[in-house]
C-alpha cells in the first residue's frame, strides 16, 4: 500500500511538473490584458506601458493607481511560467524642462518602479534600470505648426516595463 501512495505521489509530482511550461509573448501580453494594462511585443519582449497617469507631472511618486498595478505585474512575472524571463524598467519625460533633469527624472522613475516591484516581492535577481529622458520619445511634443501637443507629452512621460525574451530562445 505504501509503495502504490509512493508512486501515485511520484506519477503527480512528475504531471504536474511536465505540465509547468513557459509563458509565451502572447500568453503574457493576454494576462496583462486582462489587468488592464497596456502592452506591446517588441523583438526584446514584452512591453508593459505605465502612463503618464502614474505619475504627477515633474515628480518621479507612484500613484496609488500605480501601486495597485504593479502588485498586479509582480503576480505575473513572480509565477513560474515567467521566472526564466529578466525585467528592465526604462523611464521616459517629455521634451519640457532642460535635457539633463529629464535624464535624472526618468532614472529617478524607473528606480521608483523598480523599488515597488521589490517591494511586492519581485523574485529574483532579474531587474535593470535605466532612464532616457526624452531620448525615444512616442507621440510629438509639438503639433506640426511647432505649438505645444499637452496629449503628445503626456504619452512620452512613462515607464516601460519589458518582460525579456528568455536569452535561449525568441518568442
Amino acid at each position: 500500500m505504501r509503495i502504490s501512495k509512493l508512486l501515485i505521489t511520484f506519477t503527480l509530482i512528475s504531471v504536474i511538473a511536465g505540465c509547468v511550461t513557459t509563458y509565451t509573448n502572447d500568453d503574457l501580453m493576454g494576462v496583462f490584458k486582462s489587468q488592464g494594462l497596456v502592452t506591446e511585443e517588441t523583438e526584446r519582449g514584452v512591453v508593459v506601458f505605465l502612463p503618464e497617469v502614474f505619475f504627477e507631472f515633474g515628480k518621479y511618486d507612484l500613484t496609488p493607481a500605480a501601486k495597485e498595478k504593479i502588485s498586479l505585474i509582480t503576480t505575473v512575472i513572480n509565477d513560474p511560467r515567467a521566472l526564466n524571463r529578466s525585467i528592465a524598467i526604462e523611464g521616459h519625460t517629455d521634451s519640457v524642462g532642460n535635457e539633463a533633469a529629464n535624464l535624472t527624472l526618468s532614472t529617478q522613475r524607473a528606480k521608483t518602479v523598480e523599488q515597488a516591484l521589490a517591494a511586492s516581492e519581485l523574485l529574483g535577481e532579474r531587474i535593470s534600470t535605466r532612464g532616457y529622458g526624452e531620448k525615444y520619445p512616442i507621440s510629438p511634443n509639438t503639433n506640426v505648426d511647432g505649438s505645444d501637443n499637452p496629449e503628445g507629452r503626456a504619452k512620452n512621460r512613462r515607464v516601460e516595463i519589458i518582460v525579456e525574451n528568455p536569452s535561449s530562445e525568441s518568442n
